[in-house]
């Protein structure tokens, strides 16, 4: 078939397309005439769902349409307008984003050891009470030390017997009476003495086990009779003066992420509380496999009501980022994206917008929406571009009707 045959062939099948639409669809003629294509290509023959339509019009509406120009009177004798769509609107306002982020926590003493002894021996007293709170230097436990504190008394003997044995070597070498080699032997003896002595009241102190600082010692496995050695662990001291909160922040918030900075954390076995602290420690990378930046925060803990190995909602504050925020049943869509409606001088005008963050009530938003703008959040389905509307609180005016008569 020759190309001009199936160009002719083409344009017939559109115009065929073309006219069962217009025969189908009412709003077929005015949405050409909208994209631009000239009224002339648009005979009113062609579509005959659009005559229907008018054609069904009520008389009302049509007075209406006409600026309520009923019964014959004069074309143009009324003001024109459409009827006013009633919509409920609210204002635009201004909200931060990116202000906070929250993460799940775990708690840790402030400071944690486990307890072993320096010796190998048998227990002889348990001073401590599991969950006890104990300071400084409080005896812990105690193994048997016979043997030790009879090396401390032969020490003790040896080192007088050493000093007695110098001092008079120190006088016979004045008188040379001895040489000062042999003095000097006296000295050394004397110093060797002193060094053991110490030697026996250290091994006598590490049967005495104390606790390295003040806090609460946990259970224990050891009772008195039991032989321990420097690889028994005796008991847990941790001290919960201060709670050290461990958590995480995506990396979106790592650079903003400082020493110092504020907190606020919350957990469960404290409903409706929380508990202030501050950033102590931040991770100097991020982990690749969760895309998380480590830190550590610190919470004071007077009353002794947090405890090691709770979980906690842990919220960081920054400087937000203000953006417009629309309530949510505003904003709509299309295949143009997400839009509202804002109210200009009664006038609706379509104002399409980005979505930044949607939250359970509001949505932030960027466009061309300033603070205090109003736009429409019920009775949208009948708002139009540029028609007017009414809010809910103000009475329908329709023009051509008489002053003081109800629409």
């Amino acid at each position: 078939m020759a190309f001009w045959k199936q160009l002719a062939l083409a344009l017939l099948l559109a115009l065929a397309g073309v006219a069962i639409w217009g025969a189908v669809d009412p709003g077929a003629r005015p949405r050409l005439a909208a994209a631009g294509v000239p009224e002339a290509l648009l005979p009113k023959w062609a579509f005959l769902a659009t005559d229907s339509a008018a054609a069904a019009t009520p008389p009302a509406a049509t007075g209406h349409r006409n600026g309520g120009n009923q019964a014959g009177g004069p074309p143009g004798g009324g003001s024109s307008g459409n009827r006013a769509a009633l919509v409920v609107t609210a204002p635009v306002v201004m909200a931060e984003t990116a202000d906070r982020v929250s993460a799940i926590g775990t708690a840790e003493a402030a400071r944690t050891v486990a307890i072993f002894p320096r010796a190998t021996g048998m227990v002889t007293e348990i001073a401590f009470t599991p969950g006890e709170r104990v300071e400084a230097g409080a005896t812990l436990v105690r193994l048997d030390d016979d043997s030790e504190k009879i090396a401390v008394e032969q020490a003790k003997i040896a080192l007088d017997d050493a000093d007695a044995r110098a001092t008079r070597n120190d006088r016979l070498a004045e008188t040379k009476a001895i040489s000062a080699a042999e003095r000097d032997t006296a000295r050394f003896e004397l110093s060797k003495a002193r060094l053991a002595l110490q030697e026996a009241e250290l091994a006598l102190s590490r049967r005495t086990i104390a606790a390295p600082f003040s806090g609460v010692v946990g259970l224990t496995s050891v009772e008195v009779g039991d032989m321990v050695s420097n690889a028994t662990e005796l008991v847990t001291l941790d001290d919960r003066s201060e709670i050290k909160v461990e958590f995480r922040v995506p990396e979106a918030f790592a650079a903003r992420l400082a020493v110092g900075q504020a907190i606020e954390v919350a957990t469960p076995s404290q409903p409706g509380r929380s508990f202030a602290g501050k950033v102590t420690a931040v991770g100097s990378r991020i982990e690749a496999d969760s895309r998380t930046l480590v830190a550590q925060a610190t919470v004071a803990n007077p009353d002794d009501v947090l405890r090691p190995g709770m979980s906690f909602a842990v919220t960081v504050r920054f400087p937000g980022v203000t953006e417009t925020a629309v309530p949510a049943p505003s904003v709509q869509w299309d295949r143009d994206g997400a839009y509202v409606w804002a109210v200009d001088d009664g006038k609706a005008r379509r104002v399409g917008v980005g979505i930044v963050e949607r939250n359970a009530e509001t949505v932030l938003v960027s466009g061309d929406l300033s603070a205090g703008d109003l736009v429409v959040v019920e009775g949208v389905q009948a708002v139009r571009a540029g028609a007017p509307v009414r809010t809910a609180d103000k009475p329908e005016r329709i023009a051509g009707n008489a002053e003081g008569q109800k629409p």
